[in-house]
């Protein structure tokens, strides 16, 4: 839940940056206090979201208003397409990433 939240609250904030400095150090406060969640996989899946959340709005990442300003990617599209991918990624992110981090482990 506390992944969920580090990665869709990115709507929030206008670059990774700052995202970064407001909201992980609560997440990990928040999963440090909880029984039983280990923590470094939690740290590990909210920085390893940072490289998907780019694609879920035109202000995520430097690069995302240059596609959008320029017309590239229409508005309506750009939102479209972040909120697919972004849930295509952040399927992956859980299924893939997280039974990944437990393996190594």
């Amino acid at each position: 839940m506390l992944v969920t939240l580090f990665f869709w609250i990115h709507y929030g904030f206008s670059s990774i940056t700052s995202h970064v400095a407001a909201v992980l150090p609560v997440v990990l406060a928040v999963g440090s206090g909880i029984p039983g969640v280990d923590v470094s996989t939690l740290a590990q899946l909210c920085l390893y979201s940072l490289g998907l959340m780019g694609v879920i709005s035109p202000f995520a990442t430097g690069p995302a208003p240059i596609y959008f300003g320029s017309g590239y990617i229409g508005k309506r599209d750009f939102w479209k397409f972040g909120l697919i991918f972004g849930l295509l990624y952040f399927v992956g992110l859980i299924g893939v990433v997280y039974p990944w981090l437990g393996m190594i482990r």
